[in-house]
């Protein structure tokens, strides 16, 4: 049973540093609980906290007698389901992504050079076998730190142009008719 009592500044400062500790948490459940019994080890009443947290006085009171009771793991949240885990986001399929956007589409069957979101959340669709939306796959790409950027046509001597335009138009021509041809609409 954790004291409550507490009358010397030194018991106090090493409980609201494991309280510090304990706000860096990513449940949002058990970093308001902490701060709460934070900002009453500080010496704040009930409903100052409560004001502070936005949540009801009678909450605060709650989390704190949990806190008397059972010490820091009082405020850990009972739930174990909190909310969907991830699929797509995981570490081992941003690994995975990597390793794909790493390679050329051709490599994969596609006529593009070069990966757009919408191409890489088709493919992605289909190997992972789950609906993977473009927004999604932005996201993922995000927070990887890729950033995508268009290529520039760039030609070494002015007489290939007319060459390397019409291989570039041609190419347009027959990617767009596969495309609608052979794979499903997006």
């Amino acid at each position: 049973m954790q004291s409550w009592n507490t009358n010397t500044e030194k018991h106090c400062g090493r409980i609201i540093k494991r309280l510090s500790y304990r706000l860096e948490t990513r449940n949002k459940e058990e970093y308001r609980r902490a701060s709460a019994i934070k900002q009453k080890l500080e010496g704040l009443p009930y409903r100052t906290i409560a004001r502070n947290l936005d949540v009801n006085y009678r909450n605060v009171y709650n989390w704190i007698k949990e806190y008397k009771k059972y010490g820091l793991d009082g405020i850990r949240s009972k739930r174990n389901n909190a909310g969907r885990i991830p699929k797509i986001s995981s570490d081992k399929n941003k690994e995975r992504i990597k390793e794909i956007i790493s390679k050329s589409p051709r490599t994969f069957g596609y006529l593009k050079n070069i990966w757009s979101i919408r191409l890489l959340a088709t493919y992605l669709t289909t190997i992972l076998g789950m609906n993977v939306s473009p927004m999604q796959t932005w996201r993922i790409v995000h927070d990887l730190g890729i950033v995508s950027r268009r290529p520039k046509l760039a030609l070494e001597y002015a007489e290939d142009y007319e060459k390397g335009k019409k291989i570039v138009d041609n190419y347009k021509k027959v990617s767009a008719a596969l495309l609608k041809k052979n794979s499903p609409r997006i």
